[in-house]
């Protein structure tokens, strides 16, 4: 049942390797998933302020009765506070959310900066200039060093990255006083980024798997539905869903399985190991296909996209929420 698996991160500190994800997790459900994540031995929480319910997450926290410095947990940076003097604000407003007085890891959410709204808790604001979501220019290396400051005073134990290509990460190694401990990315059969992945094991940068069996809010097709996948799964008696949590730990990185329903939790959390054939036809799926791609911001995360393509992008954004501001 118990999967204690952990890595030791280049601060020193180590992190377990199955933690629980709570992104789309809704605020009646994530509370009640924490606690019984924690009561049946999951010792990695992972949160985000952008998920708008770590107030929830917290409260599942204290309903579990594990102490506090018997488990890993982590927090995003989001968008709207990449300005040095933002950076402590969102933090602490996690930290009170969260009803702790320090994070194991505190993230980066996004190579992406957004305007600073007046509403703290205003995700998206928009740009007047084209009611386009506003994206500004701060320079990562403010943002790292408010970071940094913060590991220093003690309200974060180490610190990283998501969603950061090779070259994002390098431009933060190239003057970083505290090296990223984590890039948490898209990861799973049909989006493996075998490069990115082997070359931050290189730089001793632990990969965090999130949508480990594909992303669900795009009606594509996902890796725990592939028949390679499901017929593995019957061979081994498991579910699809614990093939791929066991695949990415097997791979070298650490992964995020969500769920709110108490089963599934704990299936997610058992331990056992894939036959090197199974690991080996699993690593045959990859197509290269990234889910959780924000071109509606019209910004080139990943490199993959030209420049009219994202213009585009961003531009029928911006008139679909005008046909649904319209209809209302």
């Amino acid at each position: 049942m118990s999967s204690g698996r952990s890595f030791k991160l280049n601060s020193g500190y180590s992190i377990p390797l199955i933690g629980l994800g709570t992104w789309q997790s809704g605020p009646n459900e994530v509370a009640n998933a924490v606690e019984f994540a924690l009561k049946h031995g999951y010792r990695h929480i992972d949160a985000a302020a952008v998920y708008d319910n770590e107030a929830e997450v917290g409260a599942g926290i204290k309903a579990s009765g594990v102490p506090r410095d018997q488990f890993f947990l982590t927090s995003k940076l989001w968008n709207t506070h990449h300005r040095a003097g933002d950076v402590e604000e969102a933090l602490d407003q996690s930290l009170k959310d969260l009803g702790t007085d320090y994070l194991d890891l505190y993230l980066i959410h996004w190579p992406i900066s957004f305007r600073k709204p007046q509403n703290a808790t205003e995700r998206f604001p928009i740009d007047p200039s084209d009611e386009g979501v506003h994206v500004v220019d701060v320079p990562i290396k403010e943002t790292w060093q408010a970071m940094e400051s913060l590991v220093k005073k003690g309200k974060i134990r180490s610190i990283g990255i998501s969603n950061f290509t090779k070259e994002k990460t390098e431009e933060i190694l190239a003057f970083a006083e505290i090296k990223p401990a984590v890039n948490q990315i898209e990861a799973h059969p049909y989006l493996q980024q075998p490069g990115l992945l082997a070359w931050s094991k290189q730089q001793n940068i632990l990969i965090t798997a999130y949508s480990p069996s594909g992303n669900n809010i795009y009606n594509l097709p996902k890796a725990i539905d592939d028949p390679e996948i499901i017929t593995i799964a019957k061979s081994l008696s498991k579910t699809p869903a614990q093939v791929l949590i066991q695949w990415a730990v097997q791979r070298g990185t650490a992964v995020l399985p969500k769920s709110v329903t108490p089963s599934r939790i704990a299936e997610n959390f058992e331990d056992f190991e894939l036959p090197q054939e199974a690991f080996k036809k699993i690593n045959s799926l990859d197509k290269n296909h990234r889910y959780n791609v924000p071109v509606r911001l019209g910004v080139n995360v990943f490199g993959e996209h030209t420049e009219e393509f994202l213009k585009g992008a961003r531009m029928a954004w911006i008139a679909k929420q005008r046909e649904i501001k319209a209809a209302a």
